[in-house]
């Protein structure tokens, strides 16, 4: 009986730690975890009853001995590692040390950050976890929706700790709502699904539910940064692309991206209101269908002739009347379709109509970040530029490859594979310009200039020139040769999504958010055929095992040989 019970001793730790292992690996206590770790200390327990002349005999031999000093060497390096531990924690240093940084955080959140230690703004950020989901569920759906909500904690954690390591006036704290009543019911998240996260900066408040991203952090910062009343409108009443269409070919996305940037977005009929709104930051004329009337392009060149700001994405496919208009600010919209035959959109799987960009303006601030970042516009026309006017800024921000041209014999691109013709557009082609004009200032405090000891006075052509560097009352238009590159599509493809947001922030006079947005970490799973498997198994469950009981008989014939 007593030779029974030791042997349950020696086996206790085993289904002890089972018990544990178990618990580790769903994440809460089951039935099972709880069983075998009860049944493996009751186990020890009776051992250490019933044989406690073993553990007499232990303590009283050498070896116990040298083993009690061994521990004690072993308690010393703990301790130095507790030690070494504490003072990491209390100098807390972030390095990503991933290949392609994909957990750094982006060159747009630094500039959100560095706006935040500028202007010694306090943020608050206050996340609510539930640890009891539904009272109508069981419990272990209950543990087991608490364990998804620990993981995503942990990772939304790690990240506000980077933050906060970067910006001192960044505070955060988790709660429980079911402990913080009184904080729940002030914040009123039950009327939100999941779990909420609050980010308060002054009077502002901004509330998000499972948020788990860098991005949406940023957007949210972003929005409780900003206090003045922001909206971006869609043109509308000549087929354009809807801003709420969720469809492949819609501008959902576009339009989303926009709002959690802090602004409306809203429609506009200019016939209806008579003109552009005063409220106005920049308006967006998405690929319109129809010819849009003399009167509406009358007042849409008055909203630009005093300074307004408009984005406009023009297919190939459609004629809106908008060329002599956007010909008058010195852009011309080609009437061709561009094809692309380079090797780099063959690699891609693009077809000859769809081509990659890579050649961007270094200088302008839409493009100067996106280096070798590739994005794709779909079925574009040629958009180039005319003389510029007097005060007028005229870049190219993007241009097709050499092997690209513009082709004017549309129906030669349906019927065979086009070929470049003398009357064509050789390549590269522009598919994508900007304009600004500074324009007179119209408004009181430019009108006095200093000048120091010694100095003279200005000439009057230079006091123009030095007001018009000074006006804050700037035309500026950008004009795309596709829609589809900012479409539901293709906007998250390469650089799309940076390439119209940057061009939306820049029309807006909001260069703090022209940069490249957050990304979330790529997925860098290994997956593995059916063969690697079976090899990866071998390895695993019979190589390596018999690796180490081989090197094992040969050291025991070692020793028995001496």
């Amino acid at each position: 009986m007593k030779q029974k019970i030791k042997i349950m001793g020696y086996v206790s730790p085993v289904v002890l730690f089972l018990g544990l292992g178990t618990y580790y690996l769903n994440g809460f206590w089951g039935t099972l975890s709880v069983s075998l770790s009860v049944l493996g200390v009751l186990m020890g327990l009776v051992y250490a009853v019933i044989c406690h002349d073993d553990f007499r005999r232990v303590f009283s031999a050498r070896s116990f001995r040298s083993g009690t000093n061994m521990l004690l060497v072993i308690c010393v390096v703990l301790s130095l590692l507790v030690v070494i531990n504490m003072i990491g924690y209390r100098n807390f240093y972030w390095q990503d040390v991933t290949i392609k940084k994909k957990y750094e955080l982006s060159p747009l959140t630094m500039a959100i950050i560095d706006q935040v230690n500028e202007k010694n703004a306090t943020v608050n950020v206050t996340s609510f976890f539930w640890t009891y989901i539904d009272r109508n569920m069981g419990k272990q759906q209950n543990q087991i929706l608490i364990r998804d909500n620990r993981r995503v904690e942990s990772k939304l954690r790690d990240l506000l700790e980077v933050y906060a390591d970067i910006c001192p006036n960044i505070n955060f704290r988790f709660l429980d709502p079911n402990r913080e009543l009184v904080l729940a019911r002030e914040y009123n998240i039950q009327l939100y699904r999941g779990n909420v996260t609050i980010v308060e900066s002054g009077g502002n408040t901004q509330m998000i539910s499972d948020v788990d991203t860098e991005e949406e952090v940023t957007n949210a910062l972003i929005k409780v940064l900003s206090d003045e009343r922001r909206v971006v409108y869609f043109l509308e009443g000549h087929q354009e692309t809807d801003m709420d269409d969720g469809s492949p070919n819609g501008f959902l996305m576009a339009a989303t991206a926009i709002r959690d940037q802090a602004y409306l977005t809203e429609r506009l009929n200019v016939l209806e209101t008579g003109g552009v709104p005063e409220d106005c930051k920049a308006l967006i004329i998405a690929g319109p269908k129809k010819p849009l009337m003399v009167e509406e392009v009358a007042m849409i060149d008055d909203y630009l002739s005093a300074g307004g700001r408009i984005l406009v994405t023009a297919d190939p496919e459609y004629d809106a009347d908008m060329m002599d208009w956007l010909l008058s600010w010195g852009i011309r919209l080609g009437d061709d379709i561009v094809v692309d035959n380079s090797t780099a959109g063959v690699r891609q799987g693009a077809g000859p109509t769809e081509p990659l960009l890579y050649n961007y303006d270094r200088e302008h601030p839409i493009t100067r970040d996106l280096k070798r970042a590739f994005s794709t516009m779909p079925t574009v026309r040629s958009v180039r530029l005319e003389t510029a006017g007097e005060d007028m800024e005229m870049s190219v921000l993007a241009t097709t490859s050499d092997n690209s041209w513009g082709e004017r014999d549309k129906e030669q691109i349906s019927v065979r594979n086009p070929t470049f013709d003398p009357t064509d557009l050789s390549g590269p082609v522009p598919v994508a310009v900007s304009m600004l004009k500074k324009l007179k200032e119209s408004r009181p405090g430019f009108t006095e200039v200093f000048t120091g000891p010694g100095s003279t006075m200005p000439s009057q052509e230079e006091l123009r020139k030095m007001r018009l560097e000074k006006s804050s009352v700037r035309a500026q238009l950008v004009v795309f040769g596709d829609t589809h590159f900012a479409s539901n599509a293709y906007l998250r493809y390469g650089g799309n999504w940076d390439l119209f947001m940057n061009a939306v922030n820049w029309l807006i006079g909001d260069e703090r958010l022209i940069n490249i947005r957050p990304k979330d970490p790529e997925d860098q799973t290994i997956y593995l055929n059916q063969l690697q498997a079976g090899r990866m198994k071998l390895i695993a469950q019979f190589l390596i095992p018999l690796v180490v009981l081989l090197l094992g008989a040969w050291v025991m014939a070692v020793r028995r040989l001496r």
